[in-house]
């Protein structure tokens, strides 16, 4: 069982089981159990994976069907529950869901799914470490402060310019 925060510091538990991914199948046509498949050529496709993964509303989708019995043991509505998750609570709450997940299957199935998790925050780290880099990069400063500018002839510009009176 794994555990995450939303912004109002409620704790959700997230448990998967059979029982649970067949209610997520059921209601949102999310087959959890074949988040990995392979095609008859053998090729591995991620699919659901990647979607679950990118797609914060779907996330939260899946997370309330997880967490719908703790809600309303608590008086918290699906909607209430959709707006207490942002920033920061849906990244601990998509670490916490894929973790839960990988621990849901045996053998092989979970190792694959670990290394596919793994590497996908290693790309995702990466990527946050450049994207870092390049916001701080003198060229970008420049860049925005120029875009940023009124153009000649813009509205903005006009505002600023004083009209001689006749």
């Amino acid at each position: 069982m794994r555990r995450f925060t939303d912004t109002k510091g409620r704790t959700w538990d997230i448990e998967l089981n059979v029982r649970q991914m067949k209610r997520v199948r059921d209601i949102l046509g999310v087959d959890l159990v074949n988040i990995i498949s392979t095609g008859k050529d053998g090729a591995v496709a991620t699919d659901t994976l990647d979607r679950v993964a990118n797609d914060p509303i779907l996330l939260v989708d899946i997370l309330w069907v997880l967490c719908e019995g703790q809600a309303k043991s608590a008086g918290v509505t699906d909607e209430d529950f959709g707006s207490s998750l942002a920033g920061e609570s849906i990244a601990e709450a998509t670490r916490a869901f894929l973790d839960e997940l990988v621990d849901f299957f045996p053998g092989a199935r979970r190792l694959f799914l670990r290394k596919a998790v793994d590497l996908a925050r290693r790309f995702e780290t990466e990527n946050l470490d450049a994207l870092e880099k390049a916001l701080s990069s003198p060229e970008f400063e420049e860049r925005m402060k120029t875009s940023l500018r009124p153009q000649p002839g813009s509205p903005e510009s006009a505002e600023s310019t004083p009209v001689p009176s006749p």
